[in-house]
């Protein structure tokens, strides 16, 4: 494992003005994550999961604190250089999949990276190694709604993956899924944690999801409860070939 961070939060906090005064919704957050593990971050509604995977994805910024990706400032940074963050070194994966109907799976993977500028036959090359890695190379055709939930999952995870982000940001990505289906996209996880050294931050209230993860990280009233090593992830480890 890399000595630096990938991630790395300084006394992190979040608050919002409402009407009736400051909401402190993230108080004082320090954690440093770094390059390939595989961390579920859990705790109940209000907790401040949420607003951590927001501030972690530069979907917001910190009303104080620090946060570095990649040893990068985030905090002070432009909104512009929040979106090339997010282009070049996050993917997300949402419980809702967010694929474009009207796009195939291999259009939909594809999407980074015509915003990144890479030409045509470039990018479909890419998405199409993508889909071999999520094993729907066949299905590089189809349109999401020929798709059943857990491949179009597989077809969002491998967007995620195309603009060869090293950080994967899932929220909830099992929550429309059956237990089996939800097994294989997280032994897939745990495949890319493992074998392709990506980090893999996930945000769930399941334990039998979280139990994939190699670090369980608990958030209660805005704050870390609990950080340390999930024993007994070992069951799910990869084989290796």
């Amino acid at each position: 494992m890399s000595a630096i961070p990938l991630i790395r939060t300084l006394n992190l906090s979040k608050h919002y003005d409402t009407a009736v005064g400051k909401l402190v919704v993230l108080h004082e957050v320090n954690v440093s994550i770094y390059p390939g593990e595989f961390v579920a971050i859990m705790g109940p509604s209000g907790s401040g999961k949420t607003t951590f995977m927001n501030l972690l994805g530069c979907l917001d910024v910190p009303s104080s604190g620090e946060y570095y990706l990649q040893e990068h400032t985030v905090g002070e940074t432009s909104s512009d250089q929040l979106s090339k963050f997010r282009n070049q070194l996050i993917g997300f994966v949402f419980q809702g999949y967010n694929l474009l109907a009207r796009l195939t799976a291999l259009d939909n993977v594809a999407l980074p990276l015509v915003y990144a500028g890479w030409g045509k036959e470039k990018r479909d090359v890419r998405a199409l190694e993508m889909l071999e890695k999520v094993g729907l190379a066949r299905f590089a055709s189809f349109n999401p709604n020929q798709l059943s939930g857990g491949q179009q999952q597989r077809v969002a995870i491998a967007r995620a993956l195309a603009n060869h982000a090293p950080l994967l940001l899932a929220d909830e990505p099992t929550g429309n899924l059956d237990t089996a289906t939800s097994d294989e996209i997280m032994m897939l996880f745990t495949e890319l944690s493992q074998r392709d050294g990506v980090t893999i931050v996930l945000v769930t209230h399941e334990p039998d999801i979280a139990r994939y993860a190699k670090r369980l990280i608990h958030f209660r009233d805005g704050r870390v409860l609990d950080d340390s090593p999930h024993t007994t992830s070992g069951s799910t480890s990869v084989p290796s070939t």
